[in-house]
């Protein structure tokens, strides 16, 4: 008999120790039952040079005689889900001083819009930009190795989107949807994105949202035009879609800023809150909400062009 309670014991303190471990881990919890409603990717416009190619079989890739011209030319793709117009990508040639090369131009922009990734263009638009044909002046020893840059600056927009916020009024409800769990979300394909999404309660006809934003590329971002691009931090503005919450950053109710420590860019984000505190009486309900984040990114490539004296 004894033996028998001392198991029933046991199991209790088994379920007990089970249905602890649940409730600890529920504010944890998510809901992957809703699928994306962007076609994702952690990346926004990219470019590459084309290659200027090579005097000989045994040179390298890029290489060229003195006397000899080479085109400057770019190749860009927007892979993210946002449309970019005509003439609104800034681009600037770095690395090179202007009076060692004659034939090309150091600042350009695009002349056609760059179309976003969809349904009927999965890989994204495309478009090439030519600077010209460079040729280097002031040739001295054997070579010269020419670290040309391309700095390219454009407005992107992210959409962040939270398909199942859960609006309760009544906590003790424990039907429909739960309000202290973290919620699934999801990005629209671009180099600033979301990490894990938080819900709270936060007193009667409260609700709350914590939600991080990061830089996962290694370009910088700017809210406004007229702002600098920073190597210590990232600004981005932003604005939910629905009236009912109003948001704020740090104090600030339309800019987030990510903070990089010595200029050094890691895995750093910064938390975006945004309240709602006009539940209706009665509310028992999950809908989606969308955060719009608005900036410019400045981004580079580069490459090196050996050019070589001219043989005897």
């Amino acid at each position: 008999m004894k033996l028998s309670n001392l198991m029933v014991a046991m199991a209790i303190a088994v379920m007990l120790l089970f249905l602890s471990a649940a409730s600890c881990t529920n504010s944890n919890r998510v809901d992957s039952t809703v699928a994306s409603p962007y076609y994702g990717g952690y990346e926004g416009l990219i470019a590459e040079f084309e290659e200027v190619g090579s005097v000989s079989d045994t040179g390298a890739d890029n290489e060229v005689w003195e006397d000899e011209a080479f085109p400057i030319r770019l190749h860009m793709m927007n892979k993210g889900e946002y449309k970019i117009p005509a003439h609104d990508v800034k681009m600037e040639i770095k690395g090179i001083a202007k009076s060692d090369f004659t034939g090309i131009d150091f600042e350009k922009d695009n002349d056609d819009e760059i179309e976003k990734v969809s349904e009927f263009l999965p890989d994204g638009g495309e478009t090439y930009v030519d600077f010209g044909e460079a040729k280097y002046q002031n040739m001295e020893g054997t070579f010269y190795d020419a670290n040309i840059y391309t700095y390219f600056e454009y407005p992107y927009r992210s959409y962040i989107n939270i398909p199942k916020v859960c609006y309760k009024e009544n906590l003790k409800d424990t039907t429909v949807c739960v309000v202290d769990e973290n919620k699934q979300a999801f990005a629209s394909g671009g180099p600033i994105q979301v990490g894990t999404v938080k819900e709270r309660y936060i007193g009667k006809g409260k609700i709350l949202l914590e939600i991080p934003i990061k830089n996962v590329q290694k370009g910088y971002a700017k809210a406004q035009e007229h702002d600098d691009f920073r190597p210590e931090w990232d600004e981005i503005y932003f604005e939910m879609n629905d009236m009912d919450w109003e948001c704020q950053c740090r104090g600030n109710h339309n800019v987030a800023r990510i903070t990089h420590p010595g200029g050094v860019r890691g895995n750093e984000e910064v938390i975006i809150v945004c309240t709602n505190k006009n539940l209706e009486e009665g509310a028992k309900f999950t809908k989606a909400v969308t955060l719009v984040l608005s900036y410019y990114y400045q981004d580079w490539v580069d490459q090196v062009v050996r050019i070589r004296e001219n043989p005897e």
